[in-house]
């Protein structure tokens, strides 16, 4: 049961902290000019494919762009701000807080995502055609996911590695491109598109491929959808060694530096 209240306590801090008014209209001010240049462009052609894909990416792109970063920065902020000590010696696992704070970062990634994907469908006059509804909604859930367990990762191992801010100037477009959420990682070059398989994002933005397209193949799409997951559970459990080596390094051996 304590586990239950210290989820909530987290999960409803993280949500306090991000509902700044500055971090919101920042979010908006940089998701939305892309998203209505996006939107110009993919409603140019006659098939509604390609804005119906955009959509969904501008969304999972809008949890990516704030749950990395904001993430990355958890631990590291918490002992540069000797908060992180109250958190060292709780009973609660540093896994379970740092997942909660996820979530709640990514809830509001979903609400920074909304605004654009309405001005995207005001901009084209169209609104996500689909042929199959159910692989839809389990390739925008579990690719919702997969940027979640993806980004865990960032957490403790910014701080493992001694990162400094630029380390996410790079991560972030990166993440972006190899994730598939403009276009397809099968259009990238083949050894581009080896290493965005890596990313389960990308697995599950085929599966919205093929939700969208008529001839699209329920199977195939399932079956991108289970790797999709599959490669997400892998992250998380990278993640959870990771945290357990912050924490021994905390607790253990009382090294609480950030660099």
């Amino acid at each position: 049961m304590g586990y239950v209240y210290a989820f909530r306590s987290a999960f409803f801090e993280q949500i306090k902290h991000d509902m700044r008014l500055g971090e919101v209209l920042f979010f908006l001010v940089v998701n939305i000019p892309l998203a209505v240049a996006l939107a110009w462009i993919a409603s140019k052609g006659e098939s509604s494919v390609p804005i119906d894909y955009l959509l969904v990416g501008v969304l999972l792109m809008s949890i990516w762009n704030r749950v990395s970063i904001r993430l990355g920065w958890s631990i590291t902020s918490d002992i540069l701000a000797g908060t992180y000590d109250y958190i060292a010696t709780a009973r609660t696992p540093l896994a379970l807080i740092v997942f909660t704070r996820a979530l709640a970062i990514s809830v509001l990634g979903i609400l920074s995502g909304l605004l654009p994907m309405l001005v995207m469908v005001w901009i084209s006059g169209r609104f996500i055609q689909v042929h199959e509804p159910w692989l839809l909604v389990f390739g925008v859930g579990i690719g919702a996911f997969s940027v979640l367990s993806v980004s865990i990762i960032f957490a403790p191992l910014f701080l493992l590695v001694r990162g400094r801010e630029g380390f996410f100037n790079v991560i972030r477009p990166m993440g972006v491109v190899l994730g598939g959420f403009f276009y397809p990682v099968a259009f990238l070059t083949p050894g581009v598109e080896v290493v965005a398989r890596a990313l389960p994002a990308a697995w599950a933005m085929d599966a919205v491929v093929v939700a969208l397209e008529p001839e699209g193949n329920s199977l195939q799409g399932g079956r991108d959808l289970a790797v999709a997951l599959a490669i997400s559970l892998g992250y998380l459990a990278l993640a959870y060694l990771l945290l357990i080596k912050v924490e021994h390094r905390v607790r253990v051996e009382g090294n609480m530096r950030a660099f």
